[in-house]
């Protein structure tokens, strides 16, 4: 035995161990080389128990004796048993005696399965590894998928952990709460993201807050405000969620949120577009109570005076009296309904102007006489101011004249009787300006901004002495602007008064001789064969009587078949023809009577309810010469004769702007 006890230590060792001396001799062995190999073989050379060959052996101890590492080799026995050889010199050499190398000698078998067995190990490692590895590439591409989207998501988004710091923030959360990430990561969510509400003003519960302590999905209050890092104020709304492990632990809180103004911009906008529209749905049930009474009222005084007119032998000035209340109350629904049909027809953009050069004074002085009778009622005293050299304007006589009478009869109805009523007219610039200015009631501060709508009006009442639908001072604007004019109006308030003002583009440099001039209507020339067809018996009959009166002769046919057949007979010089006809309508007996070469110079008056610019061009194509709404102005029927008179059997071309 050696000192240093290499059989206590080797003993331990499952394989044989040999201490051998480079010259060969066998030292020392543990005790499972003497149960495998043999019990004597402590002391005999190396070389007798293998059966390799003698340099071999000698070359493995010498090459082991060099180092302390393990050499590798091979041995085999005599008995033929073959052994993995690893060699390690354990006592250099030394003054002439022989190193000491320890030889581990593992049966090739047991080695290879054990290098297997490693392999494997090995192997498993690898794909464990690689497995591990996969795993988190894997991770790392879900988080960069997870990242990106984050990132690109419209909505802000604030991730805390359990605690309530931040840990993420996208851009959008960014942009809105006014913190770069790198300022907010660690921060407290109620330091980054502070609600407010819109209205009171108090500290919105922060709902990440609630989520980490109660775990629920928790959706944001109406009308919360966040509030930036520098003082910024968006109208947001949106949820928090709790994030969990598998388990279902907290681990903390996203918040997903939005800024909303432009949202909450379009719902005031539609809060205001229904206040508006339940207004204008006020104004309309308004504006059919006052129609139905501004109908009954006239048909009252018609129906009264009707029972006057067929009471047999009354006195003829009271006869007189309701011939005229029948003419001014008719004239007066008429204007009502052409009122309504011409803001129709100016909202839908189909009213055209005969455009001419205009005298504004003439103009006025037509609306005055127009509007007189209303002034004269009401006991005002009317004021008028006319510039000397009043400009020309370019536009419609007869709708310029409309807009005036509009604007006197507007302050005629709305001053108290014995009222003050100026209407003036000048020169400015590029430009004429009209003015109507009255004493009347005056209109309060919250219409004024209103008072060009249509169906507004003041405060009603049952003594509402006024009258009228409420469209006249829309239909004024609308005019004015067709003729690119602007019309305004000032008031201090109730009891103050009103003061209109129309400005309208002047036409400077125009000569007198350019000035618009009015045909006025002259009743005796020549006399004409008049054919008047309509099925309404009793507007033939009092037509019929005017043009007998005013020295034509008339022939009635009351549908269009025999219209046709007593045209051809009677050969009439002016048709006047309702559209609506039994038999064949107006549009049809018109296209007829133009086949017949004997009516080819007959002047063809289209007499119509039908008043849209549609409906003239309808008749015009037909074949009508000229187009009259009912009912029939008579002083706009006498021009059209007046015309025929002079035409010398001649037919005049087709008047596309007639009204």
């Amino acid at each position: 035995m050696f000192s240093f006890g290499f059989g206590q230590l080797a003993d331990v060792l499952p394989e044989p161990v040999l201490l051998v001396s480079t010259d060969g001799l066998v030292v020392e062995v543990n005790q499972r080389a003497r149960q495998e190999i043999g019990a004597a073989i402590a002391g005999r050379s190396l070389f007798e128990l293998c059966a390799d060959d003698r340099a071999q052996v000698a070359a493995l101890l010498k090459r082991s004796a060099r180092v302390r590492q393990p050499t590798i080799g091979r041995l085999t026995l005599r008995e033929g048993r073959r052994y993995r050889a690893e060699g390690a010199v354990v006592r250099p050499s030394s003054e002439g005696a022989p190193a000491l190398v320890m030889l581990r000698l593992i049966h090739e078998q047991a080695a290879l399965a054990a290098f297997v067995g490693l392999n494997d190990m090995l192997a498993q490692l690898r794909r464990e590894i690689t497995l591990e590895r996969q795993a988190q590439r894997a991770l790392e591409r879900e988080r960069e998928w997870l990242r990106v989207t984050l990132v690109s998501i419209g909505d802000a988004v604030i991730a805390t952990d359990v605690e309530g710091r931040i840990v993420f923030t996208n851009p959008v959360a960014q942009e809105l709460t006014g913190w770069a990430e790198r300022d907010a990561l660690g921060r407290p969510i109620d330091e980054v993201f502070r609600g407010i509400h819109e209205t009171t003003r108090e500290p919105a519960e922060n709902p990440a807050a609630r989520v980490l302590r109660e775990g629920i999905v928790v959706g944001l209050a109406n009308h919360t405000v966040l509030v930036a890092r520098d003082g910024r104020e968006t109208p947001i709304d949106d949820s928090a969620a709790p994030i969990r492990d598998a388990n279902g632990d907290i681990l903390g809180a996203v918040l997903v949120f939005r800024g909303i103004a432009a949202r909450r911009a379009l719902e005031r906008l539609a809060d205001q577009r229904l206040a508006e529209l339940v207004q204008a749905d006020r104004r309309k049930n308004e504006f059919l109570a006052m129609l139905a009474h501004e109908l009954r009222n006239p048909m009252a005084a018609i129906l009264t005076a009707s029972a006057v007119l067929g009471t047999p032998g009354e006195d003829p000035g009271v006869i007189a009296y309701a011939s005229s209340v029948v003419d001014r109350q008719v004239r007066h629904m008429a204007r009502l309904v052409d009122d309504l049909l011409d803001v129709a027809r100016i909202s839908q953009g189909k009213i055209s102007l005969r455009m001419e050069v205009v005298d504004v004074a003439r103009t006025l002085e037509r609306a005055i006489e127009t509007s007189r009778r209303l002034i004269e009622a009401g006991r005002h005293q009317l004021h008028v101011s006319f510039e000397a050299g009043l400009p020309p304007v370019k536009g419609d006589s007869a709708r310029l004249e409309q807009v005036f009478c509009n604007l006197l009869d507007n302050a005629a109805k709305y001053t108290p009787p014995g009222g003050q009523v100026w209407l003036s007219a000048r020169g400015e610039g590029e430009l004429v300006v009209v003015s109507v200015r009255d004493t009347g009631v005056g209109i309060p501060p919250d219409l004024l901004p209103n008072v060009f709508e249509v169906f507004v009006q003041g405060e009603q009442s049952l003594h509402r002495a006024g009258g009228g639908l409420g469209v006249g001072l829309s239909l004024v604007k609308r005019l004015v602007e067709l003729h690119g004019g602007t019309c305004s109006c000032a008031s201090p308030g109730l009891g103050g008064g009103a003061e209109f003002v129309v400005r309208l583009p002047a036409l400077r440099g125009e000569s007198a001789a350019e000035r618009a001039r009015e045909q006025t209507p002259v009743v005796g020339g020549k006399r004409l064969r008049v054919l008047v067809v309509d099925d309404n018996e009793d507007a033939v009959t009092l037509l019929t009587l005017c043009l007998k009166r005013w020295g034509h002769d008339v022939a009635v046919a009351h549908d269009g078949l025999d219209a046709l057949a007593l045209a051809r007979e009677y050969g009439p010089d002016v048709a006047v023809l309702d559209i609506g006809l039994p038999g064949i309508d107006g549009y049809e007996l018109a296209r007829r009577l133009r086949r017949e070469p004997s009516l080819e110079r007959c002047m063809l008056i289209a007499a119509s309810g039908y008043g849209q610019d549609i409906d003239r061009q309808r008749a015009f194509e037909a074949g009508f010469d000229e187009h009259l709404l009912k009912p029939v102005e008579l002083a706009a029927l006498m021009r059209l004769l007046a015309k025929a008179e002079s035409s010398d059997g001649k037919r005049l071309s087709p008047r596309r702007d007639c009204r």
